[in-house]
């Protein structure tokens, strides 16, 4: 059997590293690239040379989702080897100009998202710190170097044919690739061993209706249907028993939603009050992000409602309607 092998990178982030994964035959082909410094070029050199490659033998490279760890080096993959960078046509618009992504997402959040969510200045001023700081570990990717694929095309890796799935939740063009054959699935942010962060984006035309904890919660039950021996996830190491990965983050996310709802009965009703109790000393962006899917998922389910004073959102529990 055909096996992706993994290679490890650093990123210097909370989370720790990312993987890459490479596919030696029939050609050289790259699943992610890691993010932007020369400690994860280092590392990926080295990955590469341990199974007798170096980068301009690579073909092709397959990024997954435009976020800075999966997708930061792709432009200098381009400059020092002939592989053109392939992503779903869902995120192509992102990697043709990476940094001006995330800076213009960080706008929105010092226009938008901040001042409802009543932070501090200075608690302002370090998340957009976070935010910004991504803008600088990753590139611009020149369109001549970019392949489109569709979801549900197949894409051949490891002379095998990979499924594209769409797997939103995470990030709204992730893609995931499925081996049915093999029960195979590189399952890039999709599934990990802790469930990952629903990261919320400007709003688009195509975003969906659907807030993004409740897109992975769908995302979830689609690959739970699948049959999967092994999981080849972007972050950590491979795994089986995926059904009983995902029966733990379900059970794990209605816990905290519940907890949530507690702490808004308790008088907590802002997402920065919020945040003192369900993440405590944690002011990160993978925590507020969670706390943020936490709430959308409160109000989505009507379980909420939001009342806004002088622009700041205030959370109480929604009353029962009387008969």
């Amino acid at each position: 059997m055909t096996q992706p092998i993994r290679l490890e990178l650093p990123t210097g982030f909370q989370f720790g590293t990312v993987n890459a994964y490479l596919f030696t035959e029939p050609g050289p082909v790259l699943v992610d690239t890691g993010l932007k410094s020369e400690i994860s070029w280092r590392a990926l050199e080295a990955g590469l040379v341990e199974h007798g490659l170096v980068v301009a033998d690579l073909e092709r490279v397959i990024v997954t989702h435009p976020h800075v760890d999966h997708c930061g080096q792709a432009r200098r993959i381009t400059q020092e080897s002939r592989a053109d960078i392939w992503i779903a046509d869902l995120g192509r618009p992102w990697l043709l100009d990476l940094p001006a992504h995330f800076q213009q997402r960080a706008d929105y959040y010092d226009e938008v998202y901040l001042p409802r969510w009543d932070f501090s200045a200075g608690e302002r001023a370090s998340i957009l710190e976070q935010l910004v700081a991504l803008v600088h570990f990753c590139e611009a990717v020149p369109a001549r170097r970019v392949r489109s694929f569709r979801v549900g095309d197949t894409l051949e890796l490891g002379g095998l044919p990979w499924q594209v799935l769409h797997a939103p939740g995470h990030a709204a063009s992730q893609t995931c690739f499925y081996q049915a054959g093999t029960r195979q699935f590189l399952a890039a942010d999709m599934l990990l061993a802790r469930a990952p962060a629903p990261i919320l984006e400007r709003p688009t035309a195509d975003a969906g209706e659907l807030p993004p904890l409740a897109q992975f919660l769908e995302s979830l039950t689609m690959v739970e249907a699948l049959e999967i021996d092994w999981v080849y996830p972007g972050h950590g190491e491979p795994f089986g028993e995926h059904r009983a990965v995902i029966r733990s983050q379900r059970e794990r996310i209605k816990y905290r939603v519940n907890e949530c709802l507690g702490y808004i009965d308790s008088g907590r009703r802002t997402v920065a009050a919020l945040m003192t109790k369900m993440y405590p000393d944690q002011l990160h962006l993978i925590a507020l992000w969670m706390l943020v899917g936490y709430l959308d998922l409160l109000e989505a389910e009507g379980r909420v409602e939001v009342r806004v004073v002088e622009g700041v959102w205030y959370y109480y529990r929604r009353k029962k309607q009387k008969n």
